[in-house]
């Protein structure tokens, strides 16, 4: 802060470095004779032009300014949020299946020599488990995934088992496995299956979703007479681990959780100033969406508070007639892609017309705070339902204050250290300082400023404006619309004699008070704040001084 006042503050700058600044150009060593000098000088100190947007940049660097589409000026806070990962939401579970192939199904009838082989086929449609009891799917291409085969045979022939999943095809080839036994049986199995890249066809039965069919072979070989013909093949089947890069079908019911967060908004949360008496005319809430989902979803907030700077209550902005636009009683369908690897933008404005977020932001909100969620297929099954491994939904949430409207008071303190020891030493030269500044303003706004001198125990010593605080900065004329149409100029001097340099003796601590205004904000006038608004300043200063003494005593 010490930053945006040090303009105010130069003529004591100057005090201070003007004896230093005569020793450092002059070798006084030089000189053995006594002087009697006594002169003014003038100078400017500072001077150029400053646009809106770079002082408010610096008066609040966490706010953004943007140009809105009005053509003025918003300030805006932000924060973002994602839904949870899409694979803790829709995600695939472990499949197993299991099964027995009897010595029953055969007709052993001719099996009687050797070179004699006997077949049987089988089909066997087993129901895919899913992440909600609701959803129907069609079709998923695994990211990841394993398969574990586990066979045992008690036949005394010798046997060979083929298992094919017809449904769960890789460049167009069926996952296939086979097993072979020797005469006695025994057990084989094939564990860790890579089933990346697989896609997985689950319409190939009747229910037309949620089941793959097994084809399961089994051929016998005659291995002698007295081997019985009788046994079996016992068979477990475990798809695990997995993952997809994409799915399609309906999913069902589904609730999509947002973490908390909060907008922290800084030109209320501070106490490095306060505000008398203020309106924004047309403040707004912007929800943003991005949504790779291709899924209707409905999206809303089961919370949203915002804590006031002036009484610490905290008040509810869902809390409005019959529900707020995006609430849970009056949820938001959101825009969602038809095509993979489309992504939707969309978004929500909350106003004054169709929310208390007008009332809200006129009790000074220092942080909103917001849950939110969303729901998967609100009006029921569909199966044009995809997702990707990196499907989310993604929200961005938006205070905006365009910058129309007024402020009246607002009241900014600050102190500073000083230490005007140096204009009391016995070779100080300086009679009179006077510190000149002109503002030519082509901001809506003026500036009312009171600067005091205390001593170390924050006792007033001085007021440097003496007949009360005093106009710095006058505010630029506007139009009906509240424009600024011209600039306003104001010149104001301030002077230090040797009396009153006297009284600042021992000053520790500057203190300052500045009190602003939006133009005629005391009859509730509304201006607004526009880019190219600027103001100009030219700071200058006048000094006195007088010597009569030995030069070599100013050099030390």
């Amino acid at each position: 802060m010490k930053t945006r006042i040090c303009y105010l503050l130069i003529f004591f700058i100057l005090f201070l470095s003007f004896s230093s600044c005569i020793k450092d150009n002059f070798d006084f060593d030089k000189w053995d004779k006594e002087i009697n000098y006594e002169a003014g000088f003038a100078a400017p100190a500072v001077w150029g032009n400053l646009s809106f947007t770079d002082a408010l940049e610096r008066f609040d660097s966490t706010g953004l300014l943007i140009k809105n589409d009005e053509g003025y000026v918003s300030m805006q806070y932000k924060t973002r949020v994602s839904s949870a990962a899409v694979q803790e939401i829709i995600y695939l579970n472990d499949q197993t299946a299991s099964g027995s192939i009897p010595s029953v199904i055969f007709n052993f009838s001719g099996f009687d020599q050797f070179g004699d082989t006997i077949s049987h086929t089988i089909s066997q449609n087993v129901p895919f488990t899913m992440f909600n009891p609701e959803a129907e799917i069609d079709s998923i291409l695994l990211k990841s995934g394993i398969a574990d085969i586990r066979t045992t045979s008690t036949y005394g022939h010798s046997a060979k088992l083929y298992v094919t999943f017809p449904s769960i095809t890789k460049n167009g080839q069926a996952f296939t496995r086979t097993f072979t036994y020797v005469p006695g049986g025994g057990s084989v199995h094939s564990l860790g299956n890579d089933f990346a890249g697989y896609k997985i066809d689950l319409t190939q039965t009747a229910a037309n979703f949620n089941e793959i069919p097994i084809e399961l072979k089994l051929t016998l070989f005659f291995s002698g007479n007295g081997v019985p013909n009788t046994g079996s093949i016992d068979f477990s089947i475990d798809i695990k681990d997995m993952t997809y890069k994409t799915m399609h079908g309906y999913f069902g019911l589904n609730t999509l959780f947002f973490e908390s967060d909060t907008i922290n908004i800084s030109l209320f949360n501070t106490d490095d100033w306060t505000i008398e008496r203020y309106r924004f005319e047309d403040p707004k809430l912007e929800v943003f969406y991005t949504n790779s989902y291709g899924v209707p979803s409905q999206f809303y907030f089961t919370h949203m508070m915002a804590a006031s700077a002036v009484d610490g209550t905290e008040y509810s902005i869902i809390d409005y007639g019959v529900g707020l636009p995006i609430g849970e009683s009056n949820p938001y369908d959101i825009s969602y892609s038809t095509n993979y690897g489309d992504v939707m933008i969309d978004s929500l404005k909350l106003s004054r017309n169709n929310s208390n977020i007008n009332d809200i932001v006129n009790k000074r909100p220092k942080w909103i705070q917001f849950k939110a969620k969303a729901t998967t297929n609100p009006a029921g099954n569909s199966h044009n339902n995809f997702v990707a491994d990196n499907s989310k939904i993604d929200v961005e949430v938006v205070m905006e204050f365009p910058l129309w409207g007024y402020i009246y008071n607002f009241d900014l303190r600050d102190t500073l250290d000083i230490d005007l020891t140096d204009l009391f030493s016995e070779d100080n030269p300086i009679t009179r300082a006077l510190l000149r500044t002109e503002f030519n303003n082509g901001f809506p706004v003026e500036a009312i400023s009171q600067i005091y001198i205390t001593d170390k125990y924050y006792n007033i010593l001085d007021s440097v404006f003496t007949a009360g605080p005093e106009q710095l900065i006058g505010p630029a004329k506007v139009d009906a619309n509240g424009k600024v149409t011209d600039f306003t100029q104001k010149i104001t001097k301030i002077e230090y004699d040797l009396d009153r340099l006297e009284k600042v003796r021992g000053g520790k601590y500057i203190i300052l008070r500045v009190h602003g205004y939006t133009t005629d904000a005391a009859n509730d006038k509304v201006v607004k704040i526009y880019t190219d608004y600027q103001i100009k300043f030219d700071i200058g200063f006048e000094v006195d001084v007088k010597y009569d003494g030995p030069i070599d005593s100013i050099g030390k």
